[in-house]
This record gives C-alpha cells, structure tokens and sequence, in this order.
C-alpha cells in the first residue's frame, strides 16, 4: 500500500509503528504545503476490519463496508489530491486497529511534531452505499450466508458529524450545493443530509475530536434499525453490498 501511495506522486509515505504499542501499523501519505506545510488538512479512514467475536454480529472476514470502504474514498481522494499544490499540507492516512479502540489514530495524534496543527480532519467509516439509493421494499438474502434481512423502511442517507456549529454549517453548504448542483438532486423528507455537533464518536475521528482539531465524519446509514444488520458480521462482503444497493449480488 505505502508503494502505492508513492506512486499516486505523494511527497512523502510513512510506515509507522509505534513503541508503546507495536500492532500498529499506520500508512500515511503527505503532499506538502506550499505555504503553511506545518499545517494539516487530514483525511483518513481505518484499514483493519471487526475481529472474531466482535460485537454485535461476531466478527467479519472481509470488512467490505467497514471499512473497506472508507479506506478506499481517502485512498481515492490521496490520489487526485497528490496531484495538486495546496498551501497547506494535505495527509492521507490509513489507520490500524480502529476496531481494538482507535489505536492507530490516537496514536498519530499523540505522536504529532509540536510544531504541527491540524486544520481539519475527515473521517470516511461505512460509505459504501451512493447516495441517494432508493430503499429496498422486500427483504434480501445474503448470497454467501443465507441469511434474511429485513427490508430499510427509508432512503439512504448521508450523515455528518462535527465539532462545531459553524463548521457544521460550512460543510453541509457545500455537501447540499455539491448534490443539487452536479447531481441535480434535491434531498427529500425521505433521504436527507443530516449533520450533527459529535458530543461522543466511535471513529477514528474522535482522536482529533478529542484533541480539539476540527472534524467531520462521513457515514452512510440507512433510514432505520435495519440498515446494516449485517454490521460487524461475515455478511459485510462486496456481493451483499452490491446487492444491497439493489444491483446484481
């Protein structure tokens, strides 16, 4: 992966492992910044899936939407971003062990140069389904297990989650105009774009969160309960994905 990042044109890929806590394994990308290069605008996603017995489905083999997924938007957004020339340092990162308590991120965070500040972080966790998907009406069959699952009652929607109203505000501006401008959508009551300030987080957006960087965090929920029973389970595969977003399985 860290050949890959290189080869995307960033300035600099690190591997990391930290001492206190060697499971880690954190891929970073950095294209730095003209101007501010000791000024961070991070965007990330974390690459290691739910271990045997986690809960609530016990456990994953193929983590397609967590977070497969979001690791794939940050690997997609690093490549067209290592492209360009910022003023400030653009980071694209990896995280390890997410799942055993953000270990990866917490980690970067603490390990940050104090000359550094962080700008912003994005966080991309279980994005795999497009937004808008229109809601599935019958209840769908896992291709690999077997098992049913109920029907979502609502449209696919986006949620953000940040730290502040005001940078709230900002970005759902610009989420709302991105949507109705280049895809000549309207959000309706049925699948909306709903934001709110993170008083908790279980991502690994809470370790900037916590240390008081600015953060976003993009998901992808359904409209109910039922919008991902197959969280944390061997049915969080790309078949059952494609499935779900009502295509082929």
């Amino acid at each position: 992966m860290a050949l890959k990042m290189w080869d995307f044109g960033f300035d600099h890929v690190e591997v990391t492992r930290y001492p206190d806590d060697p499971d880690q394994l954190n891929v970073v990308g950095y294209n730095w910044g003209n101007v501010n290069p000791d000024e961070y605008i991070v965007i990330g996603g974390h690459f290691d899936i739910a271990y045997a017995f986690t809960p609530p489905s016990g456990g994953t083999n193929e983590g397609a939407n967590d977070d497969t997924s979001g690791s794939t938007v940050s690997l997609e957004m690093g490549q067209a971003l290592a492209q360009m020339e910022f003023d400030h340092t653009v980071v694209q990162a990896l995280w390890a062990c997410e799942e055993e308590g953000l270990l990866g991120s917490l980690a970067y965070v603490a390990n940050l140069p104090e000359n550094v500040s962080v700008r912003a972080y994005m966080n991309f966790d279980m994005v795999a389904l497009n937004y808008p998907i229109v809601p599935l009406t019958e209840p769908i069959m896992d291709p690999l297990t077997g098992d049913i699952f109920e029907p979502t009652k609502y449209d696919w929607t986006i949620s953000i989650a940040g730290a502040s109203q005001g940078n709230m505000e900002r970005m759902m501006d610009m989420v709302t105009a991105t949507i109705e401008d280049d895809l000549a959508y309207s959000p309706t009551e049925g699948n909306p774009i709903t934001w709110q300030i993170a008083e908790s987080c279980a991502s690994d957006h809470c370790a900037f969160f916590s240390a008081g960087y600015p953060t976003f965090n993009f998901f992808s929920p359904g409209g109910d309960i039922s919008f991902w029973q197959e969280w944390h389970s061997p049915s969080d595969t790309l078949e059952f994905m494609t499935a779900k977003a009502g295509g082929p399985a």
